[in-house]
């Protein structure tokens, strides 16, 4: 297929963290062709997108399966992220690389199904990970987990993240924003050779998905600066976490499938506060802290990301349904919907450059806020 107008007209769908990241690797791609014309159409952007409440810390959360399709995706992103760590992005976009215990168990016993206390698959994409011995155990002895394991993880403040991405995408004169909501793709035939849909839970809508359901999280961003490494454990009320981000801690959470209600629960918020200080006693002292909720885009036979030739001659590749690990796969679907992409509007040869890899797929832009503190040193 190629553009009868030879301009190479590519619509994102959404602009979450699967449409930006989606978009910055079309420009990496498509860098040599001035005749990209993109455009990313959204009814709202950060910080309003479900990603923005999210603590954005790298784990295939919320699958059903862990497959050797997730894994892929997982692990390419968690090399971007470990990249973007070690570069000048990390304290503008919000990139935190952090120990991680995971805990199973509580009180002595094992309140999950054995399988959950083997080793998960994914440990193998970290760059360090083991179990953890009696000993490592001994030290969360006030919640006596029955085992559990440590790992190297990222977490990636999303409402960091996501402005600076879109600042990137900005500065090129080929890429254009729309807000606003549309209510089927067929509103875009014949204003784009190729739509890709980035719409997480308004798939269901929108193309009719119903096997996408809402997967209420709520979670409480609090000032517990003494906490620095991601917890997460079992509890008698249930499973809770705490993440560590640039100027709070993030407590959670809830996993509340079919539940639409995007307003505060405060049963969930004490709920929350309860199975923290179990971990962390000091937490019971919290008493200021901001609680949001958002509706993650569970879908019953996993992530969508493929290629549909529509019955109204619309080439659309979807990719939604990213659960709780939005984040996670982020980059790595980005890379498959534009390999996709690319096979319908092949790009010119790539220019050559010196850039790092992960460089290569956005780039800060200087804004006056850095150039100040540039100043200052």
């Amino acid at each position: 297929m190629s553009s009868s107008s030879n301009t190479y007209r590519i619509t994102i769908v959404g602009a979450g963290i699967i449409g930006l990241t989606t978009a910055c690797t079309i420009l990496k791609e498509y860098a040599a062709n001035e005749n990209l014309q993109l455009t990313i159409l959204s009814e709202k952007f950060s910080p309003e997108t479900t990603g923005d409440i999210s603590a954005g810390f790298w784990e295939p959360y919320g699958l059903d399966a862990v497959d050797k399709r997730i894994l892929r995706w997982a692990g390419y992103t968690y090399d971007i992220f470990l990249s973007e760590f070690f570069s000048t992005k990390a304290a503008l976009a919000g990139i935190i690389k952090l120990p991680s215990y995971s805990l199973q168990g509580y009180n002595g016993q094992n309140i999950k199904d054995d399988e959950t206390t083997k080793k998960p698959e994914f440990l193998k994409l970290v760059r360090h990970s083991h179990s953890l011995d009696q000993h490592e155990l001994a030290m969360f002895d006030h919640l006596k987990p029955k085992s559990g394991f440590v790992m190297v993880s990222v977490a990636v403040e999303v409402r960091k993240y996501l402005p600076q991405l879109l600042r990137f995408l900005s500065e090129d004169s080929r890429v254009k924003f729309i807000k606003k909501k549309i209510h089927s793709l067929i509103e875009l035939k014949d204003k784009a050779d190729v739509v890709i849909n980035c719409t997480g839970l308004a798939s269901r809508d929108l193309v009719g998905d119903q096997t996408l359901r809402p997967a209420r999280g709520q979670v409480l961003r609090v000032h517990a600066p003494w906490i620095k490494s991601m917890y997460a454990f079992d509890t008698e009320d249930g499973f809770g976490y705490v993440i560590p981000q640039g100027d709070t801690v993030v407590l959670g959470g809830t996993f509340q499938l079919n539940d639409w209600n995007t307003k505060p629960v405060v049963s969930d918020t004490q709920k929350i506060l309860r199975m923290c200080s179990k971990a962390f006693p000091a937490l019971e002292q919290i008493r200021h802290g901001k609680v949001q909720v958002g509706l993650r885009p569970y879908r019953d036979n996993g992530v969508r990301l493929e290629h549909e030739k529509t019955s109204t001659d619309m080439n659309v590749v979807h990719c939604y349904g990213h659960s709780g690990a939005g984040v996670t796969l982020s980059w790595g679907c980005a890379k498959d919907v534009v390999d996709i992409v690319k096979t319908l509007l092949p790009p010119k040869s790539k220019r050559p450059d010196n850039l790092l890899e992960h460089e290569k797929l956005w780039r800060l832009i200087p804004n006056f806020e850095y150039v100040v503190l540039k100043a200052k040193i």
